[in-house]
């Protein structure tokens, strides 16, 4: 496979500084009433060209820095489109953070593959095809509206492309939004896959008669982009999922949500189908070891190592006989109320090293492990599909709060 360097590097754009003496009266500021100047993609000298997109592995565009007065983070994207006046363009998935790009040429054929079948009604069949494309580059400030701008359109006179469209597959993530994120998808919280098991994700979440949303995107769901249809259901009574994948309680509560998906890649089906538990948070590991304990059967002692001479075997890792033994000791608090904290036991046993502070939610018949969690800096990172999590020292008396609102926590007495 080669590299196609389409264009050739440009001069970055000039910037203009910031005065450092506060007490002038010309520090730049970005004027939002203005349209912003046009940037410059360079027109290459071969455009006449022929470009097979299934055999090229990546190419390389750039373009001018737009000049918003000062030093600015400026996000890079790519559209496509097989009219010349760039019409219902096609946005390329990767975005950039300079103005030299190396685009995989896949992302470019996924492009031009929408265009075909939304304009020219083109099925999977009917490719590939040859024809001319035009492609430009937006450039803004994220999440800073007025700092659009955009390069001129290039055409490139002949592009062959293979049916491209991304895997029907269940996303990485799906986020999740309702009321307990106060309805603002900019706010809404991750499903995290259970580790090894790509198609189960998880999720706490509040859910009441206002229903949550989950979606691919912080924004209304956009499957449809990619031509996958999706549908969903859900296997536990007291809930229902609409067709649009509104999902309503008959109680309202924190809940431990399970997504499994099937995917059909021929078909570009997906189907979610949603159960839910009472949320349940559970300790587990050496931190929990106290020789007082007393089980529900009588049984005393949660114990972090074996001791032979004893009679001792190490039962702070079972989690069955934690959870139903010992549950007292291990299981956190689930609040009642949309804004509140999961706290946990007091933890009985200093921890340094390894072992640590360990916490999870049970996903049907996986191990703990599979669906771990723990507070790093303040906030709750999932363990998902990544190795054994960091170890985080505890002390006797701390205890572990939650907030799955929003994803933070604290290990603190």
């Amino acid at each position: 496979m080669k590299k196609l360097s389409i264009f050739s590097a440009l001069l970055v754009g000039a910037f203009l500084f910031a005065a450092c003496d506060a007490d002038r009266d010309d520090n730049p500021v970005l004027d939002l009433t203005k349209t912003q100047d046009p940037i410059t993609m360079n027109t290459p000298t071969f455009a006449g060209g022929f470009y097979d997109l299934q055999n090229t592995d990546t190419i390389f565009f750039a373009c001018t820095a737009p000049n918003y007065g000062f030093p600015a983070t400026v996000t890079y994207a790519l559209q496509v489109s097989i009219d010349e006046d760039m019409s219902n363009p096609t946005r390329l998935t990767t975005t950039y953070s300079k103005n030299g790009m190396d685009v995989a040429s896949r992302e470019v054929a996924i492009g031009v593959t929408k265009q075909m079948m939304d304009k020219k009604q083109l099925k999977q069949e009917d490719f590939p095809v040859e024809t001319p494309i035009y492609m430009r580059i937006h450039a803004y400030i994220d999440g800073v509206e007025g700092t659009d701008t955009y390069s001129n359109v290039v055409k490139f006179n002949k592009v062959k492309t293979g049916f491209a469209l991304p895997d029907v597959e269940m996303p990485e993530q799906l986020f999740v939004m309702g009321d307990f994120t106060e309805n603002n998808w900019e706010k809404a919280v991750p499903t995290t896959p259970v580790n090894g098991a790509t198609s189960v994700h998880w999720r706490i979440a509040w859910i009441n008669k206002n229903g949550i949303q989950t979606s691919p995107v912080k924004d209304v769901p956009n499957y449809a982009d990619d031509y996958i249809t999706v549908s969903y259901k859900s296997k536990t009574a007291g809930f229902k999922v609409d067709e649009t994948g509104k999902i309503t309680a008959d109680t309202e509560g924190w809940y431990t949500m399970i997504i499994e998906s099937k995917c059909d890649n021929d078909k570009r089906t997906m189907e979610l189908t949603f159960s839910f538990e009472p949320a349940e948070v559970w300790l587990i590991g050496t931190s929990i070891a106290n020789a007082d304990a007393v089980g529900k059967d009588g049984t005393k002692g949660i114990f972090a190592q074996d001791d032979a001479e004893k009679g001792i075997i190490a039962n702070c890792w079972k989690e069955k006989d934690l959870r139903e033994n010992f549950t007292e000791y291990v299981k956190f608090e689930t609040p009642t109320t949309m804004d509140g904290e999961f706290v946990s036991p007091a933890l009985t046993s200093a921890v340094v090293g390894d072992g640590g502070t360990r916490a999870y939610v049970k996903v049907k018949s996986y191990d703990w492990w599979k669906s771990e969690f723990f507070v790093f800096e303040k906030k709750i990172v999932y363990r998902g599909n990544g190795g054994d999590q960091e170890r985080v020292n505890g002390y006797i008396g701390q205890k572990v709060r939650l907030k799955f609102s929003d994803d933070t926590g604290e290990l603190k007495k």
